[in-house]
């Protein structure tokens, strides 16, 4: 016959797997924010390396005036700024549209 466990030593099996369920909560949410750190850490590489390239920044302090400068420009802009190459590429085949017709 089984023996019948006591109402304290269900309590404390219970206690245990709240224990463990804490734990790999905790495991669940560091890897979650590892993850979030290395996509932040990656794209603020590749933002930064795309500001050198085209600024032909050297230093730290040349990034931050450069940024300061156009922060208002590409605040009351960045729609316009974004859609540009679309606008462009558009004209572009327009003129190009154009140009065989007379042909």
């Amino acid at each position: 016959m089984p023996k019948k466990r006591t109402d304290e030593e269900i309590l404390q099996e219970l206690e245990e797997k709240i224990e463990k369920m804490k734990a790999k909560k905790q495991q669940v949410e560091t890897r979650k924010k590892e993850k979030e750190r290395k996509e932040r850490t990656r794209r603020l590489i590749q933002i930064g390396a795309i500001f050198e390239k085209y600024f032909e920044i050297q230093s730290e302090e040349e990034a931050e005036k450069i940024a300061k400068a156009l922060q208002s420009y590409v605040g009351k802009n960045k729609e316009k700024i974004l859609n540009h190459d679309v606008v462009v590429k558009e004209k572009e085949k327009a003129e190009t549209e154009a140009a065989a017709s007379e042909e």
